[in-house]
């Protein structure tokens, strides 16, 4: 097969490609309300990501992460469509359903594997203070903090984990202005 050839003026060099890959969102999504969406959207376009992927799980994998959610997975991920109608963005923004398809536990490791294999790099794993600090326990964790970077919104105001300091260039805290 002959390759397309293009010509070009001699100094000629492509612009850099300034958007970046795809933002994973994991959390609850119960009590989010329309400013911190768009709060989250207007980050990521701020940072010129090419994809956003909001990833609601299912309530046995948050029953099995000691995180407590009052709403069934099916309301809360209503209530997560419903805040993404009025958001108006030049983003590839998606609801990823796959958990609720599995209805059982699905291990973080599982979903992450399951995210990235579907989106472009570079990832960005975006998820809550008590979510991070959960992931930061995990054997694989520190597999995934090479692989991706970890984008902690500081939602919940706890303290974040002692094993972050030694990953300390490979994280970052955002806040996107919940006021809890």
């Amino acid at each position: 097969m002959a390759r397309d050839q293009i010509k070009v003026p001699y100094g000629y060099e492509p612009p850099e490609n300034s958007d970046k890959g795809t933002v994973m969102v994991f959390e609850t999504f119960e009590d989010w309300t329309e400013h911190e969406m768009s709060a989250c959207i207007a980050w990521a376009e701020e940072r010129k990501f090419v994809r956003v992927i909001f990833y609601p799980q299912h309530e046995e994998t948050l029953r099995r992460m000691d995180i407590r959610s009052e709403m069934p997975y099916y309301a809360r991920l209503k209530h997560l469509e419903q805040l993404l109608e009025d958001v108006d963005t030049n983003l590839q923004v998606e609801v990823d359903k796959w958990e609720g398809k599995r209805k059982k536990y699905t291990p973080l490791d599982t979903s992450l594997n399951f995210l990235t294999e579907k989106s472009s790099g570079p990832h960005f794993i975006c998820m809550s203070d008590r979510y991070a600090n959960l992931f930061v326990t995990y054997p694989s964790f520190k597999e995934w903090i090479k692989k991706a970077r970890l984008v902690i919104f500081t939602q919940f105001r706890v303290p974040l984990h002692g094993k972050l300091n030694d990953c300390a260039e490979r994280w970052e805290t955002v806040d996107f202005g919940n006021g809890i």
